[in-house]
């Protein structure tokens, strides 16, 4: 598990590298890896890659099984961008192990996890880059995690959930080899639930960005919604059955639901009618990034009489 440590014995600790008792983080180039883990991201891999130009250096994209046209939309990138990408794929690897997976293949002095689902400004004052800015004004050798904002859309790209607009669970941080994710085993709701983390030694410093360049696209369509909803629980608790499975198991226990296509419209339902309306004014606006998906409108909430009764994932209204 995790151990607090204070901002104080992290400030001390930070000054490890600059003594020589830790690998500073000059050692690697200078440099930004994305660090990608995909799976069913068809919808948003594009531009995903394509916000990172001119942030990062090279993209390390690792697949964990997609049944979709992830892959094939990742690699028609390739030479395209203005950075190297690199793409490689393990199915069979659990959430964890493949951050680590993704973790080891990165080359450069800065990493970012970089979810298949993010897309960030590419232009003006809220553009990604600005954020490789404040990279180079840090010490070479220093070891440092970045918490930048994620400002997070739900459901469809007009709406978001009504307990927060913006995260700070995003990292940027510099490689050491003494960087490991972890899985932690908590409570919620009165179940298991599996939890992801990354391990933080003590030297490193911790601080916020809080330009809003990055949104969180949390918009799938039913079945990963619905898949996604029980992962936690079923990493968790490790059940002898698949997670389509197990989501099955308690959805009919839960709702009632008579196969996994019943289940996810009832859950994406559910989801929906406690969101809220979404204003990008104050950051920055969308994405130009976005523009093709707000155009499109594949996934949009659903009204009647003013009030938010589910989701259509098949197009544009009439």
């Amino acid at each position: 598990m995790r151990t607090p440590v204070s901002g104080l014995a992290r400030w001390v600790c930070g000054w490890a590298p600059a003594l020589g008792l830790v690998t500073p983080a000059s050692a690697r180039p200078m440099g930004v890896s994305a660090l990608v883990r995909a799976r069913d991201e068809e919808a948003w891999i594009e531009p995903s890659l394509r916000s990172l130009e001119g942030f990062a250096d090279e993209i390390v994209l690792v697949d964990n099984g997609s049944s979709d046209s992830t892959v094939e939309r990742a690699r028609a990138l390739v030479g395209r961008l203005g950075l190297e990408v690199r793409i490689d794929s393990a199915p069979g690897l659990d959430h964890t192990a493949l951050s680590n997976r993704v973790l080891e293949l990165a080359r450069f002095r800065w990493l970012i996890r970089w979810d298949a689902d993010c897309v960030a400004h590419t232009a003006g004052p809220n553009a990604l880059r600005e954020l490789r800015r404040r990279l180079l004004e840090l010490p070479p050798w220093r070891h440092v995690c970045i918490h930048p904002a994620a400002v997070e859309v739900a459901g469809d790209l007009f709406h978001r959930v009504p307990e927060i607009a913006v995260r700070y669970d995003a990292h940027v941080v510099t490689y050491s080899p003494a960087l490991r994710y972890e899985t932690a085993v908590t409570r919620a709701g009165g179940r298991p639930i599996a939890i992801e983390f990354l391990r933080l030694p003590r030297y490193y410093a911790i601080e916020r960005w809080p330009t809003p360049a990055i949104f969180h696209v949390n918009v799938k369509p039913a079945r990963r919604m619905l898949l996604r909803h029980f992962w936690l629980e079923w990493w968790a608790e490790r059940p002898a059955m698949s997670l389509q499975e197990y989501a099955l198991q308690r959805a009919r226990k839960e709702w009632g639901a008579a196969n996994l296509d019943d289940a996810a419209a009832t859950f994406t339902a559910r989801y929906c009618r406690r969101l809220v309306p979404f204003d990008p004014a104050p950051y920055g606006g969308y994405p130009a990034l976005l523009a093709p998906a707000l155009a499109e409108r594949r996934f949009h909430v659903l009204y009647a009489d003013g009030a938010i009764v589910g989701r259509s994932d098949v197009g544009p209204r009439a």
